[in-house]
């Protein structure tokens, strides 16, 4: 797990070295991850804008075949394949940002361990020498984070191997990044900043119904024809904000804070994406008249091939017709009591004619 994390850990020092913010620091990663992922992000709208466009025939699919489920679904596949769309890079374009959540929440949770090179030994020291007892190594990294940028001397005099150790202040405004926000804020010695604290998860879970609000607008605005959400879009524009404001509420407000960079990337990447999508629904609406004119192209063959089949056949039996009747003869030569045609129908008597037998020493003398 360590050499996945590292190179992502080493991004976020390096954005801290430049910029002197904890805070900056996870917000220009989340921008680095929106940048990289922009084509694949794009694509998978380009996926939800086509199937959106199909709601209305999907519905009209599902009323006809409400009682044939298995003849529903071979005529909702079909559908896709003649509209050229994938319903399953929507759903995985969807599930893209997770597994950075998960780097990012890893390297938030241990601090110490990814960002300061600490170990365990040495965490255990410093423990003992900051809160007088050796905390857990893996779960309680948190705890002591901002402390040891506040004693940082004290620190390396205690454990002179750390006299190189990043010195990562994890305030934000004002705002202690690697704490938890609190529900009940006014509770706290400081409520100034534990308001602050408890602000973040608050503006996650708005700005994910603003992202949701948008992203349909901008569909709207880009088909030209707005349509207003159905059931299971409106429940996932509730379902998603009550998500995110559980998981601020249990982690790290560093977390929140990327959420919340995250939440306003997607905003701003979905108003640079109106250009590629509007494109891409012209290129849409070309291909679709161009399947139509070739589907009709392909009808037109079928009923001139049709057309010369059936004259050809009609042929083939007026030919058959004129034989019968200039061969009545062979007709009734093949007959064999009832059975008209009990020879075949071109039975000749005289295709292989007989001869008279006759001695040949009689016709060598």
């Amino acid at each position: 797990m360590s050499i996945i994390l590292a190179p992502f850990a080493k991004l976020v020092l390096l954005f801290y070295n430049v910029t002197g913010s904890y805070g900056m620091s996870i917000i220009l990663f989340g921008l680095v991850v929106r940048l990289v992922m922009f084509p694949i992000f794009l694509k998978g709208r380009k996926s939800m804008l086509s199937m959106s466009s199909l709601a209305d025939k999907q519905k009209e699919l599902q009323q006809k075949y409400i009682r044939d489920r298995e003849r529903y679904s071979r005529e909702l596949q079909k559908l896709y394949d003649e509209e050229g769309v994938k319903p399953s890079s929507g759903c995985l374009w969807s599930l893209l940002p997770m597994p950075f959540l998960m780097i990012i929440y890893a390297i938030i949770r241990q601090p110490l361990t990814y960002l300061l090179g600490m170990t365990e030994d040495q965490f255990n020291v410093v423990s003992n020498l900051l809160r007088g007892e050796v905390l857990n190594y893996k779960n309680q990294q948190l705890d002591l984070a901002q402390e040891i940028f506040l004693n940082h001397d004290k620190v390396v005099a205690a454990v002179p191997e750390l006299v190189n150790m990043p010195q990562i202040d994890f305030t934000f405004l004002g705002i202690n990044l690697s704490a938890r926000p609190h529900f009940m804020f006014w509770q706290a010695d400081d409520v100034g900043a534990a308001f602050a604290l408890w602000l973040i998860p608050v503006i996650s879970a708005v700005l994910g119904v603003v992202t949701s609000l948008v992203t349909n607008k901008i569909n709207g605005y880009i088909t030209g024809s707005p349509k207003p959400m159905d059931q299971a879009t409106r429940s996932t524009m509730l379902m998603m904000p009550i998500f995110s404001l559980w998981i601020c509420f249990t982690l790290p407000g560093a977390l929140g804070l990327y959420w919340i960079a995250n939440s306003v990337f997607a905003i701003l990447s979905e108003f640079a994406n109106i250009p590629f999508l509007r494109k891409f629904l012209a290129k849409q609406e070309q291909e679709k008249a161009e399947r139509k004119e070739r589907e009709k192209e392909r009808e037109r063959l079928e009923r001139i091939a049709k057309k010369e089949a059936k004259k050809k056949a009609a042929e083939e039996m007026h030919r058959i017709q004129m034989e019968r009747k200039l061969n009545k003869s062979l007709v009734t030569a093949s007959r064999e009591g009832i059975r008209a045609y009990a020879r075949g129908r071109t039975y000749d008597p005289e295709r292989y004619p007989t001869f008279r037998y006759e001695d040949p020493n009689k016709i060598a003398k």
